[in-house]
């Protein structure tokens, strides 16, 4: 996450850390992001799931306001085209999954 721009001193960092981790280990709270993986990393960090949403989003927009997308696809593998818009929290979460799984992402 370092390599992408994501400063390690900012808690979504960590919380992104975490949630990475908890979807490695089970896919499928993708699709139970608010409801489990939220709650799960909050509760984990000693958190809320409103704290833990808010940090990654904002973690996700310092990435997205430097405008450089060149960077984050090479990074991730996925086309410039496709990196313009900001990604939604679940969006960035499984692009880092699956380039990790992949083997691209660091």
């Amino acid at each position: 996450m370092k390599d992408i721009g994501i400063p390690p001193h900012i808690q979504g960092y960590h919380y992104l850390k975490e949630a990475i981790s908890q979807v490695m280990d089970n896919p499928a709270l993708l699709n139970k992001v608010t409801k489990e993986l939220y709650p799960n990393v909050a509760e984990r960090m000693d958190s809320t799931p409103t704290r833990v949403e808010r940090s990654i989003r904002h973690a996700i927009e310092l990435v997205w306001n430097r405008d450089d997308t060149r960077h984050i696809s090479a990074i991730f593998g996925y086309s410039e085209e496709l990196l313009k818009e900001k990604p939604t929290n679940s969006k960035f979460i499984a692009m880092i999954v699956n380039s990790t799984k992949n083997g691209q992402g660091k």
